[in-house]
C-alpha cells in the first residue's frame, strides 16, 4: 500500500494488481498499408497530423495530408479549434 491507501503495482508484471494495458508487441506489427486503407474507406479521408507529432512525422505523410502547425499528436486535446477548417471541408464533401 502507498501513503494514500492505494495499491502500489507490482514489479512483477504477473503479480496480482496493476498490469500493462497494453501488450508491447502491438509496436511490432510495422507500418500500416496506408493505401490499401485509403482505398477502402467508404467515406471521404482527410490525413492530418501535428507539426511536432513524433508518432506520425509530416515526412511519413502522402502528398496533400494536413500539417497542423505547433501541435503534437493529440491535436484535438492541444488545440480542439485547429480542426475546424478540417471538418468544414468533411461536411462539404
Amino acid at each position: 500500500m502507498t501513503a494514500t491507501g492505494r495499491r502500489a503495482p507490482p514489479t512483477d508484471p504477473g503479480a496480482e494488481g496493476w498490469r500493462p494495458a497494453l501488450d508491447q508487441a502491438a509496436f511490432g506489427v510495422g507500418a500500416p498499408d496506408l493505401d490499401g486503407l485509403l482505398a477502402a474507406a467508404r467515406a471521404p479521408v482527410i490525413l492530418a497530423a501535428g507539426e511536432h507529432d513524433p508518432m506520425c512525422p509530416a515526412e511519413r505523410l502522402p502528398d496533400g495530408a494536413v500539417i497542423l502547425p505547433g501541435l503534437g499528436h493529440n491535436a484535438h486535446v492541444e488545440d480542439p479549434a485547429a480542426l475546424d477548417p478540417l471538418l468544414s471541408r468533411l461536411r462539404g464533401a
